[in-house]
């Protein structure tokens, strides 16, 4: 292990020397991923850009795969996270304005995070494994719906939304995120997609606003 790895290491407080070093392959790998794509990546790059041996990668990974997995499924935690982090709370503001938010948000999650699933399309079982990996953590995709059903259940129980389905709001919101983040990925709409996000936000609420 070279010297800035073994600091590296050392400096993981509270860890113990195995676990301080598989997170270290970790970081590595997810660094180096947002550099470049799966394929390119190899198990010696990884290994020299941590500054350990070739074979240290296997005394905690079965193969390049499972770190690769790990790896991504944690870059993506990390996303919904930034998702997640200060949400509006029921009674705050406008409806129209939190939903906003929210809707802006989840376009953000799906412009950073459909990338790193079109660079698994080429590799179906890592993209299966990836897709397991992220559903089976507490930050995973499923966690913006539930974000979303919960507000909109506290603005019902306040009386500033009526009674009614949620699960079709729900879904409009961040479907309709979804096919902006890939129609602008994929070059159909010039333009911020993020300026039409109002417009479905107000068509959306006219809906939760006049149900039956």
């Amino acid at each position: 292990m070279s010297p800035r790895s073994a600091r590296a290491v050392r400096g993981r407080g509270g860890d113990d020397p195995a676990a301080a070093l598989r997170d270290l392959l970790v970081d590595t790998a997810e660094r180096l991923l947002a550099e470049r794509q799966v394929a390119a990546l190899t198990t010696r790059e990884i290994a020299r850009a941590a500054g350990v041996s070739d074979g240290v990668l296997y005394n905690y990974f079965s193969d390049k795969n499972e770190l690769i997995v790990t790896a991504m499924v944690r870059r993506y935690g990390r996303m919904v996270a930034r998702f997640d982090a200060e949400l509006p709370a029921p009674g705050s503001g406008t409806v129209e304005d939190n939903l906003l938010i929210f809707e802006r948000r989840v376009l953000e999650l799906h412009m950073t995070g459909l990338p790193i699933v079109a660079g698994l399309l080429p590799t179906p079982d890592l993209l299966q494994r990836f897709v397991e990996g992220v559903h089976s953590q507490p930050e995973g995709p499923q966690l913006f719906a539930h974000r979303i059903i919960e507000y909109l259940q506290g603005e019902q129980e306040l009386g500033r939304l009526p009674a009614g389905d949620l699960e079709a709001p729900t879904t409009m919101l961040a479907g309709s995120a979804m096919i902006l983040a890939l129609t602008s990925l994929m070059g159909m709409h010039p333009g911020d997609p993020a300026e039409q996000l109002p417009g479905v936000v107000r068509t959306l609420l006219y809906g939760l606003t006049h149900q039956g």
